[in-house]
């Protein structure tokens, strides 16, 4: 198949230049860069190929099922997201369970709960950021740029996909035999100058709650068994219902040279067409 990619096709595609004060500075800046981006797809968030609470909630079918097919359907195509932001949120996850474990130790109690593996289903578990045992709140940490904040702050909030995760969280910590009464989202600026512009969206849990929590499982069931189809054979992965929206550009199975050569099996065009 021969396709027909303008010059400035090919240059979106590829990685901007690096910033220097001489040619071999800007060439450096790709070597360093180049081994950032490399270890960085093999952090253990990277090559995770279960399902997990980040990930039940989201809106597009397909990207659940191509995650429940596994890499022997659904390869990882997606070589267009730079990995900076998902490197800075991973290390300021990393120092902030260091600072309230510090302070469970200075104050000589345990109240906060870091970085510890629940089960809000068997087949799901995930890594929850924080418990808080003295308010009883399941706290997950964002580390976003203005863009995203500017959702959770408005008036409609966090995104189904962020108050799915928080929940499912709570519930793997109800499971696990703690009382859970809220759950809250904490955004911090990613490039902010001072902590003063951190946000924090929270809820108290409500039995509407619960049955939004039954119904995204229900869901994740049910395209469990489209998962099945596809892997037998009897249905082509691209078939499955996608959803394209703002948030394509960092799932695993995006490809957007799919909208140009038409090939939906391997890789998703996203929002880059119609769906």
């Amino acid at each position: 198949m021969t396709l027909s990619v303008s010059p400035a096709e090919f240059m979106a595609s590829t990685p901007a230049p690096t910033g220097g004060n001489s040619p071999w500075a800007s060439g450096y800046g790709y070597d360093l860069r180049d081994v950032i981006v490399r270890q960085a797809h093999r952090q253990p968030r990277s090559v995770q190929r279960h399902l997990g609470p980040s990930e039940l909630g989201s809106p597009c079918p397909r990207q659940i099922v191509s995650k429940l097919c596994g890499p022997g359907v659904a390869s990882y195509t997606n070589h267009v997201a730079d990995p900076w932001p998902s490197v800075v949120g991973t290390a300021v996850h990393a120092q902030l369970a260091q600072f309230f474990e510090n302070e469970n130790q200075l104050n000589g109690t345990k109240r906060w709960y870091t970085e510890t593996r629940v089960h809000p289903h068997p087949l799901y578990p995930g890594t929850s950021d924080v418990y808080d045992a003295v308010e009883k709140c399941v706290t997950d940490w964002k580390i976003q740029g203005p863009t995203s904040m500017a959702k959770i702050r408005s008036r409609e909030g966090p995104s189904r996909q962020y108050k799915a995760q928080v929940l499912l969280y709570a519930w793997g910590w109800r499971n696990a035999g703690f009382e859970v009464r809220r759950v809250a989202i904490a955004s911090m600026p990613r490039t902010g100058r001072s902590l003063s512009g951190m946000y924090v969206w929270e809820k108290v849990i409500t039995p509407e709650d619960d049955l939004f929590v039954a119904g995204i499982l229900h869901e994740v069931e049910a395209l469990r068994y489209v998962a099945q189809l596809v892997l037998s054979g009897r249905m082509p992965i691209a078939q499955v219902r996608r959803v394209p929206g703002d948030e394509c550009v960092w799932c695993p199975f995006y490809r957007p040279e799919s909208a140009r050569d038409g090939d939906y099996e391997h890789g998703c065009p996203g929002h880059s067409a119609p769906a």
